[in-house]
């Protein structure tokens, strides 16, 4: 039996989006779609281009975890991402990379959208109510308590038993990286893709007639451009739509993962790392480079991490089954 085909895979994940997920979901933008499915192809949480395979995850991890934000949940992503900016720093967590205030505010209603996706997902699924640690200060202080206060049905609200980190990612995330620091300081980190792309803020603006009544308004005004003009600028920014997200499951902190474990493919010469569980260190891909008689090792989709001694974990490292998140989340929380 012939060996599939790139292209003839990307047919079959074209095809399995049009006949089942954008039929269950019209409105979902199939450029996300592909993102969502291709990268748990790509990462080896779906096992093969067969049907079954590609049913299987689509079943019991896509539609069983998605969730829907809408206007209002990005609204109180984008204020409680305002109010904490001005406490944080202008770096890149964990580099020295300088980001402007809009990037930064950008960046941080991306992991609060994950952040309320996570809360919708909770609410649906086991009628469990957080509150999330939205308050102003520094990054640091919150990176292992995403989740402050927890309720569920008839009970009143209290305190979290153990320290719940949500990590959002965009639609083609396909790893997690947390330092040393935050991986410790949580007891659950859980992952979650977002299908937004560089343009949401953009798009939220316009839905709120930023550009409309106010910034085109004002050019107009003052002679800059025309009316046609400010027209052909509007009609290009992206519409607002619903935004479309999933939670691929989570990794507990266990002393194991000092071990790290992997997988990949080696091309002509080259190994490419498309799973990961647990330490990294730059050392650890002359190691591999080594053991493959590779003559270059890198990360699928990163190339490589700008830092060491990280905690790094692909899609296929996460738990995900109904008993993983009833034994180690809903029933400690």
């Amino acid at each position: 039996m012939s060996k599939i085909t790139k292209n003839e895979i990307e047919k079959k994940l074209h095809t399995f989006i049009e006949l089942n997920i954008l039929k269950d979901y019209p409105d979902m933008d199939p450029l996300i779609a592909y993102d969502f499915i291709s990268k748990a192809f790509l990462s080896g949480v779906i096992e093969s281009s067969e049907s079954e395979d590609i049913l299987s995850w689509y079943n019991n991890i896509f539609k069983k975890n998605l969730f829907v934000l809408d206007q209002n949940d990005y609204s109180e992503a984008s204020i409680d991402a305002l109010k904490k900016q001005f406490s944080l720093a202008g770096t890149d967590f964990g580099s020295s990379k300088q980001r402007d205030l809009g990037q930064k505010w950008a960046d941080t209603i991306r992991g609060y959208l994950g952040e309320i996706g996570v809360r919708k997902l909770f609410k649906k699924k086991y009628n469990l109510e957080i509150s999330l640690a939205h308050e102003p200060g520094q990054l640091e202080e919150f990176v292992s308590k995403d989740i402050h206060e927890v309720k569920f049905h008839n009970q009143t609200k209290r305190k979290p038993l153990i320290k719940v980190s949500i990590k959002t990612v965009k639609s083609n995330g396909i790893w997690l990286d947390f330092t040393e620091q935050m991986f410790i300081h949580a007891d659950i980190h859980i992952n979650c893709c977002v299908g937004v792309g560089t343009n949401h803020l953009f798009s939220f603006f316009k839905h709120l007639s930023v550009f409309k009544d106010k910034i085109i308004k004002n050019a107009i005004d003052r002679n800059f451009i025309n009316q046609d003009e400010g027209d052909n600028i509007y009609n290009q920014v992206p519409s607002f739509k619903n935004i479309y997200g999933y939670v691929p499951g989570f990794v507990t902190k266990k002393s194991e993962y000092e071990k790290y474990s992997y997988g990949g493919k080696k091309g002509t010469s080259n190994y490419t790392i498309d799973k990961w569980s647990g330490k990294y260190m730059h050392s650890d891909l002359e190691i591999i480079k080594e053991r493959e008689k590779a003559k270059d090792v890198k990360f699928l989709g990163i190339g490589e991490f700008s830092r060491e001694k990280v905690y790094i974990f692909g899609l296929s490292s996460l738990m995900y089954l109904d008993q993983d998140w009833e034994n180690f989340i809903i029933n400690k929380i």
